[in-house]
């Protein structure tokens, strides 16, 4: 089924919070995500700091604040698309196609309202700047999504959340795990550091920090420890090494962009009929780029979205606390 009342472009914590208010009005809402993950910035960038401005909190981890979000949209089962990179917009017969680029090549998914919460961009991760990328048959550059089997000899390279959480998951998994950072300090919530000291001290996750990978080879990769070279045995590497927003892909759609924002008027709405944006990506917050304004668009723009899909529909949606939901 490739069809949905409404469709998110972007599943952060904007986007999860529409498909919230659009299942919450009782339409069929599908999300499309370009990492393997949800969470946007939250999950991809900070995901172990404190988060001081959410609603409600008074203080929440990113990573946690995320997951409360999931847990609010799970009952509703909404279509989710993860490593799904929006190509194109197109006006036809039942609303507007998506196209999206995927593993297994373009798909397409039509809606009859969309909503873009796609943030800063695609959050595309860092190429390795090394010798050899290509010698080493299995470089990943995302995590989740790098398939390991047990006993396989993985590198991780990386100083950034996803190195420390990939490295604990992939032991777990039982492969044996090198992590690699130029600096000494990894980051992480103060658990997963935790185990990862207890892993390192016990003999079962090698550390090599700080050092430098010099290069991949057809067998591994060659490192600077101790100033030393360690050359290192390996079934598949993980480099993870941050992400480099990209608006690309969407700056080629019919829209009204000024500067790096979709020009929104009244509901959220943008120049295009039953097409709507909220939080970073939209002009009306501005460079005020501040998660409780990126939540009350993303309350606006799902019920006018409603609203196009569903004229018999108010915009107004009532309160919840007068409706019986389903539960976590």
């Amino acid at each position: 089924m490739t069809h949905a009342d409404v469709l998110i472009v972007g599943a952060g914590p904007v986007g999860l919070y529409a498909a919230f208010y659009v299942a919450l009005r009782g339409l069929s809402v599908r999300l499309v995500e370009s990492r393997p993950e949800v969470g946007g910035q939250l999950s991809a960038l900070y995901p172990e700091k404190f988060i001081y401005d959410a609603p409600g909190f008074p203080r929440v981890r990113a990573h946690e604040l995320v997951e409360s979000l999931r847990r609010q949209l799970h009952p509703f089962s909404p279509a989710l698309e993860l490593g799904a990179l929006a190509m194109s917009l197109e006006l036809v017969t039942r609303g507007w196609q998506v196209t999206t680029w995927e593993r297994t090549g373009e798909r397409a998914y039509t809606a009859g309202a969309v909503i873009l919460a796609a943030g800063i961009g695609a959050l595309r991760p860092r190429v390795p700047d090394v010798a050899g990328v290509d010698l080493l048959g299995r470089v990943a550059l995302e995590w989740p999504g790098a398939v390991v089997s047990p006993g396989d000899r993985v590198l991780v390279s990386g100083g950034v959340p996803q190195a420390t959480r990939a490295a604990l998951d992939l032991h777990d998994q039982g492969a044996r795990v090198t992590l690699a950072h130029k600096r000494a300090l990894f980051r992480g919530t103060p658990e997963q550091l935790t185990r990862l000291q207890q892993l390192r001290e016990a003999g079962r996750l090698q550390v090599l920090a700080p050092s430098e990978l010099l290069a991949f080879t057809p067998e591994g990769a060659e490192l600077l420890f101790a100033d030393a070279r360690h050359a290192l045995t390996l079934d598949g590497a993980l480099y993870l090494n941050g992400y480099l927003p990209d608006l690309q892909s969407l700056q080629g759609w019919p829209l009204e962009w000024q500067g790096d924002y979709i020009s929104s008027g009244a509901g959220q709405s943008t120049n295009l009929p039953g097409v709507f944006v909220a939080g970073d990506l939209s002009s009306s917050g501005g460079d005020l780029k501040l998660l409780a304004a990126g939540f009350a668009e993303a309350a606006v723009a799902a019920n006018h979205a409603v609203h196009f899909v569903r004229p018999d529909l108010k915009v107004r949606p009532g309160h919840s606390s007068d409706k019986k939901l389903p539960t976590t």
